[in-house]
């Protein structure tokens, strides 16, 4: 290899290697939370304070669920998806996401639905 094609492959690696921090620092992180009859993965879920994420919420029941932690999405600043009233519907085997910029905390979560939270979906969200 000739000493010019060694410096033009450093400088390209160079170049490759400075870019890829910005490409995916720009995209929001991805966390995603199984949902099941009778609980959730992962527990507890662990985010990064002030830093955004997209929660990706998948039902693998064949039975209707929510994902229902009232304080925590209220502390969140909600970039996009739905968490009305604090919680975020799942019909079965549905999926959704919601990006937010979770605050600092450690926040309840659980099923509303009649007799779910006792018979143990519930969570814990730690953000540090």
């Amino acid at each position: 290899m000739t000493l010019s094609r060694i410096a033009a492959a450093a400088a390209l690696s160079l170049a490759l290697a400075t870019s890829a921090p910005a490409v995916s620092g720009s995209a929001p992180a991805g966390q995603t939370v199984l949902v099941w009859s009778f609980g959730f993965s992962p527990n507890p879920i662990h985010l990064a304070a002030g830093r955004p994420v997209t929660l990706t919420f998948v039902n693998r029941s064949g039975s209707g669920h929510d994902f229902t932690a009232e304080t925590f999405f209220r502390a969140s600043r909600i970039l996009s998806g739905d968490a009305a009233e604090g919680e975020v519907e799942l019909g079965p085997r549905e999926t959704r996401s919601v990006t937010l910029i979770p605050r600092a905390g450690v926040y309840k979560a659980h099923c509303s639905h009649f007799f779910h939270k006792q018979m143990g979906m519930s969570d814990q969200i730690v953000v540090d």
